[in-house]
């Protein structure tokens, strides 16, 4: 710019005096930005970027612009990036990111850098391809002339209308599977195939006659009559002939591609991963299978180490602050959809707003029920207390919509009545009120073995009431419409139980046939689904410290199994709230709004692109007061385009020249060769030579 051109001019001293007064000023500003709004956390600062957004950016400009060296180099590798910012843009949601941005796409499993790296190598030369094919099939189609063009775009038009108008008919046919689709492929690739030849055949052939000719030429020049009447009469006799084979093959080999890329793309379809949605009922056969493992689940390098030495590609739990056993899932065939994933508040408000859930069980039914309420916000519950009742229910409402609450029922008939109950209510009629649970998590056997399965009467009378329980069960299902899960009690630590009448009754083997005894009577085939207890604390079994109940961290593996299986158990989500629209200015701020106004003004009228500071270099250097270089700065321009009074001596413009005229003759040949290569930038985006940039000064 003229702003620095004029500095430029001046001795080295004040020239830095002036650029270092702007660059202060600038990085000052910068400053404030850096340890002010760049501080706060990304909710608030959304709301100030418009207000503060542009002061790093201006900054850059100025300092990338600082000397005419900087200013006559590049970085051909932004440049390089900068041409495919529109392939980048558009295809890193089909080859970056997938699953509407939640994934990345993983190449090598369990090497998250390295698959990193190849991802965004593919990424980036499929951009550079496309680029590339942007520009020929831009050039092809849309090239310097306009009946070309206008036939080209109706040819489009023509090709997209039939398109779509075959896949409305082939819909409504019910026919929009594979088969249909690579017929239509087909036949429409045979036809665009067919066209493009019968339009461009003669051409090619007196292009190939030409390219002939001219080969000719340059080998012999004494036989160019000769060459020409041979190419001539074999170009003629190519015209006249096409075989059936040169203009069956390549339609045929064409069908042939297309009919295994198909094939392939419908494995890849039947076989693959697919996007990333609810998990489907498929899963439940899935989802108890998984371990412990010694690892940290919010670390990449751990999650690959786990990958490769234990199969885990999902994790239920982390810790941030150190290595600890968390769960994980076993990895599934991508075919059937089953990612398993560690799911926060957030995600299960969606699945559970204004749902009603309900547990009803003993002790170890219970500890799931903290692990779950803590999970979903509740940070306290479970907290062990020796002051609080033990055998007492608990509620607690989430996010002031959900209720979740839990029903002591340690025995059979318990669970029985309160589920006699519940679906009871169901039945009584409409209203919000009088509606069942939406989930209903049963559990127990653990006091029934203990307290009431001493003698055959007793064994008897248990297994009539699992039948009623189940009976009760598939009509909570039937008539309530509620998702009834099983939870199968945890495994039992035979060497902890501390009393004598657990160990008598209570021990593993005890609590194994006491599982069958419920699988047998059909409480398992009665659920929606079963949490398997012993698949998640199997191999924790030395950490129960009284032989039947746990750590509280051992429950979240329950939890998460619980959440992920509510994809399929409640499927149409919770009840979504109105969508309430922030009233019109929320996020504006008077006071910033002013400044951006000031600013805005300051450059309008003040001339002045850098926030204002452009006024401090002329405390040091005289002639470089943004205001008066206006004039000067466009006089070239204004003599281009015509304007009346653009060189008139005396008037601004002409008094800027003046003044410009003696810089030149004060600063010397190495500032005339500096302020030179900038006219010929100048010139040169004016479309103008260098010659008549300096009449026009003159």
């Amino acid at each position: 710019s003229l702003f620095y051109r004029k500095l430029e001019a001046r001795s080295i001293m004040r020239q830095w005096l002036g650029k270092l007064a702007v660059a202060s000023g600038m990085l000052y500003a910068l400053h404030m930005w850096a340890t002010g709004p760049l501080t706060i956390s990304k909710i608030p600062y959304n709301g100030t970027n418009p207000y503060f957004g542009f002061i790093p950016l201006v900054t850059y400009i100025f300092l990338r612009n600082l000397t005419p060296k900087l200013r006559s180099h590049s970085m051909a590798f932004l440049h390089e990036i900068g041409k495919t910012t529109l392939e980048t843009y558009l295809m890193q949601h089909h080859i970056w990111l997938t699953s509407n941005s939640k994934t990345v796409l993983v190449f090598i499993p369990g090497w998250p850098r390295v698959n990193l790296a190849l991802v965004t190598y593919v990424y980036v030369i499929i951009c550079r391809k496309v680029h590339k094919l942007t520009l020929h099939l831009r050039g092809m189609l849309l090239p310097d002339d306009r009946a070309v063009c206008i036939r080209s775009m109706v040819g489009l038009a023509v090709v997209i209308i039939g398109f779509y108008s075959t896949a409305f008919v082939f819909g409504g046919m019910d026919m929009s599977g594979l088969k249909s689709i690579g017929l239509v492929s087909m036949v429409g690739g045979w036809l665009l195939y067919q066209t493009v030849i019968d339009s461009t055949w003669f051409e090619y052939r007196r292009a190939a006659k030409k390219a002939k000719m001219t080969m000719a030429s340059s080998e012999e020049d004494d036989d160019d009559d000769v060459r020409s009447d041979s190419s001539q009469s074999y170009d003629e006799r190519g015209t006249e002939y096409e075989s059936a084979v040169s203009r069956m093959c390549p339609p045929i080999i064409g069908t042939m591609v297309l009919l295994v890329l198909g094939l392939v793309w419908s494995g890849f379809a039947t076989e693959g991963a697919g996007s990333v949605g609810l998990l489907p009922p498929g899963c439940d056969a899935f989802v108890n299978d998984g371990q412990w493992i010694p690892i940290d689940g919010c670390n990449e390098s751990s999650r690959g180490m786990a990958y490769r030495d234990y199969g885990a590609d999902a994790y239920g739990s982390c810790a941030p602050h150190g290595v600890s056993y968390v769960w994980a899932w076993t990895q599934q065939p991508p075919r059937t959809h089953c990612r398993f994933s560690h799911r926060d508040e957030e995600k299960m408000k969606k699945m559970l707003n204004r749902r009603k859930v309900v547990f009803i069980g003993d002790s170890m039914t219970r500890y799931l029920y903290h692990s779950t309420v803590r999970a979903l916000g509740i940070e306290g519950s479970g907290a062990y207390d020796a002051t609080g009742p033990k055998h007492a229910d608990i509620h607690h409402t989430l996010w002031e919509t959900t209720p979740v609450t839990f029903r002591w029922a340690p025995l059979a008939t318990d669970q029985l009545n309160i589920l006699k109950e519940y679906n009871k209510i169901s039945s009584a009629g409409e209203g919000y009120e009088n509606l069942g649970p939406d989930l209903i998590v049963l559990g127990g056997g653990a006091w029934d073995r203990l307290h009431l399965y001493a003698t055959d009467e007793d064994r008897q009378s248990h297994a009539a009431t699992l039948k009623d329980l189940g009976y009760e069960m598939q009509k909570a299902q039937r008539d309530g419409g509620s998702a009834v899960v099983w939870f199968i009690p945890t495994t039992i630590n035979s060497k902890a139980l501390n009393t004598e009448e657990k160990r008598d009754h209570m021990r593993e083997e005890d609590m194994e046939a006491m599982r069958a005894v419920y699988a047998r009577n059909g409480i398992l085939a009665s659920s929606s689904f079963v949490i398997d207890g012993p698949s998640f604390t199997a191999s924790r079994v030395k950490e129960s410290y009284d032989g039947v109940h746990y750590p509280p961290h051992v429950y979240d593996a329950g939890a998460q199994i619980l959440f992920n299986a509510i994809d399929w158990l409640l499927p149409a989500g919770g009840v979504v709230d109105p969508i309430i629209p922030p009233r019109a200015g929320k996020m504006a701020n008077p006071t910033l709004g002013v400044m951006i106004l000031v600013f805005i003004a300051m450059g309008l009228f003040c001339f002045d692109g850098f926030l204002g500071f452009s006024y401090l270099a002329a405390i040091f250097v005289k002639g470089v007061m943004p205001l008066r270089l206006y004039e000067e700065a466009f006089s070239t321009l204004h003599k281009k385009i015509g304007l009346v009074g653009a060189d008139v001596e005396g008037t601004p413009s002409g008094s800027a020249r003046s003044s410009q005229r003696r810089l030149h003759h004060q600063s010397g040949s190495r500032a005339g060769r500096r302020v030179g290569s900038v006219d010929e930038e100048i010139a040169a985006l004016l479309g103008t030579k260098r010659v008549d940039v300096e009449l026009a000064s003159r």
